[in-house]
């Protein structure tokens, strides 16, 4: 998975009480997980929508690596793939950039960006010297 964007995260998982999950993921490093994050508030607890159509900006991701056993509000480090980069509004995904993870409209859990990391082409293509 080295060829797509990533970030290096730190995430944490509400609990059911606050309108998460009721059971944590399974393990964060086998790529089945593929909730979107949304940047903002990460104290946000329902989506913005006005009637029945969302407002915000939904962000594919895969989680590439973290723990096998997850513990809600505990946070955790994990690495995220940006699973439409650059072909998506990734652009306010920078370090310290807080985000909320969604399946849906449900906000399971928030987190921060540590790091982004591009792949070559990404990083060449952005400086404007890909010759593709």
């Amino acid at each position: 998975m080295d060829e797509i964007a990533r970030i290096q995260s730190e995430v944490t998982f509400l609990p059911t009480s606050e309108g998460g999950r009721m059971t944590p993921p399974m393990s964060l490093s086998d790529g089945r997980y593929r909730p979107h994050i949304v940047v903002g508030d990460p104290n946000q607890r329902q989506g913005v929508m006005v009637g029945k159509e969302i407002q915000e900006t939904y962000l594919g991701v895969i989680f590439l690596s973290g723990p096998d056993c997850v513990e809600f509000g505990k946070s955790i480090e994990a690495e995220l793939g940006l699973l439409y980069y650059p072909h998506s509004r990734y652009e306010s995904v920078v370090p310290g950039a807080t985000f909320t993870i969604r399946e849906g409209a449900r906000i399971v859990g928030f987190g921060k960006v540590k790091a982004l990391l591009l792949p070559e082409h990404a990083v060449e293509h952005a400086l404007g010297s890909d010759s593709r």
